[in-house]
């Protein structure tokens, strides 16, 4: 896709995974070595002060010599992985806890720490206590007091590099988790991100496609998420331009040929006047019947003006209440005379004398204009024409029928769509266009009501919905 939004996901999530596992490493880290030396200092002075307390009740007391003390520090010191010293109130330095350490034996300890123990307080400190050891250590200091007298004290040296060898045991085997965690994570987000970008980029593709013009192209995304929505969408978006492609091309060729029509017949009774062709006598005659022609059009041009307005939003209705049975006795009979001629039953069949209902009054008039002017029209000689209402739902259903016809599924389906004619109409009855219905639909669904139609072996029933009125 246009600037790699595969790369570019991929790059930022994965730099974000890297900063996030790069900052939990050091965090863990941290805290790592934080707890081990936490701990170890911890069981340095759990043991410091029992070995106090063994001191000042054996030796101080007399009941543990030298030799043995120094044998129990030995093994303390492999327990504990740490150096033992034990000073006098002098602070020399009398008992060690390995022969490594007895280089140490009477020397001193620094007057400052001894200063520290007297007082009855602990040590805890690293470094190299006084320059004595080469290596780091955690050191812990423990005063001995025996019958409230200060006798000395116990210092527990362990080295930090073996603290800190424990913690980088650990902390790489954290860090080899960490490193399978982001690896798997990559590799779970390249596969994730293919399956976002690989989707889009079809899409993207068949838009170039649709925008080219062609109209049936088709995705088939099967992702279970909100880009398969996506896809469905987008072929919906597709069908519907196909099908706005398709009633613009059929409104071109209607509209071409409805125009053409009147158009040959202007063009052929001016030029037969003007030539001469037309005898004078006769000349008023085809003069009337291109004024005839010239109000087609303007009739024409008239409706499709309206239709387009309807659609474009640029007209409201205005509802009001009033009475539906007059308005329907009215319109029926503005249409006596082809009645008439035409030798048609007509039957009015209303559920209630009066029917307030509420809606744009002169939309309605023009709906049921338009559909009984079709249904006289469709009407055969000597049929019969229903008007019937009914009450539904808070909702007057109008049922407009007529008789001696009949329209197919697929005719019920198009009616409503401008220049739509029937076959047994088209060239029958010239003073269409296939408008009427189409105006009516967009006014019916203006109003937020409904409109449809049913037809069988002998008839056709148009009905709509209107509001009840108070």
């Amino acid at each position: 896709m246009k600037k790699g939004i595969f790369k570019k996901l991929f790059i930022t999530y994965g730099v974000t995974i890297i900063l996030g596992f790069g900052i939990l490493a050091l965090v863990l880290m941290k805290l790592f070595s934080q707890y081990f030396i936490d701990s170890k200092k911890d069981l340095l002075l759990e043991y410091g002060q029992k070995i106090t307390q063994d001191i000042a009740i054996g030796i101080y007391a007399g009941r543990l010599d030298r030799q043995t003390l120094n044998e129990d520090l030995k093994v303390l010191d492999k327990f504990l992985d740490a150096r033992i010293w034990i000073i006098d109130k002098e602070g020399t330095i009398f008992g060690v806890s390995g022969t490594n350490e007895e280089q140490y034996l009477g020397q001193k300890v620094d007057g400052t720490r001894l200063g520290v123990l007297y007082r009855g307080r602990n040590i805890i400190e690293t470094g190299n206590f006084g320059s004595k050891f080469k290596e780091p250590v955690l050191t812990v200091g423990y005063p001995i007091f025996y019958e409230s007298e200060f006798e000395g004290g116990v210092f527990i040296h362990a080295a930090m590099p073996g603290i800190q060898k424990t913690f980088r045991d650990v902390y790489n085997m954290t860090v080899l988790a960490i490193v399978f965690s982001g690896l798997l994570a990559y590799g779970i987000l390249y596969f994730q991100i293919k399956r976002i970008s690989v989707p889009l980029g079809e899409i993207s593709k068949a838009a170039r496609v649709i925008s080219g013009g062609e109209f049936q192209k088709r995705l088939e995304i099967k992702t279970g998420d909100e880009i398969e929505e996506l896809a469905e969408s987008f072929n919906d978006m597709a069908e519907s331009l196909e099908k706005i492609e398709e009633n613009r091309r059929n409104f071109i060729a209607n509209i071409s040929h409805d125009l053409r029509s009147p158009m040959t017949s202007i063009r052929g009774f001016v030029g037969g006047i003007m030539d001469g062709t037309i005898p004078s006598d006769m000349q008023q005659h085809y003069l009337g019947i291109v004024m005839d022609e010239c109000q087609r059009l303007i009739k024409m041009t008239n409706g499709l003006l309206e239709l387009n307005n309807i659609q474009q939003g640029r007209v409201e209705a205005n509802k009001t209440n009033f009475e539906l049975n007059e308005l329907i006795r009215r319109k029926l009979i503005n249409f006596e005379k082809n009645i008439t001629m035409k030798n048609l039953d007509v039957l009015l069949n209303f559920y209630d004398d009066t029917t307030i209902v509420n809606a744009d009054k002169a939309m309605m008039e023009r709906v049921i204009t338009n559909l009984l002017d079709n249904a006289v029209k469709f009407t055969g000689e000597k049929g019969s024409i229903s008007l019937k209402t009914r009450e539904e739902k808070n909702k007057v259903i109008v049922e407009i029928t007529n008789t001696g016809v009949s329209i197919n599924k697929n005719e019920l389906k198009t009616m409503w769509e401008r220049f739509h004619k029937g076959d047994s109409t088209r060239g029958v009855y010239k003073s269409g266009f296939g408008l009427g219905l189409a105006i009516v639909k967009e006014m019916i669904i203006l109003q937020n009501e409904e409109i449809w139609a049913d037809s069988d072996h002998d008839y056709v029933r148009l009905s709509f919905t209107v509001g009840k009125g108070k």
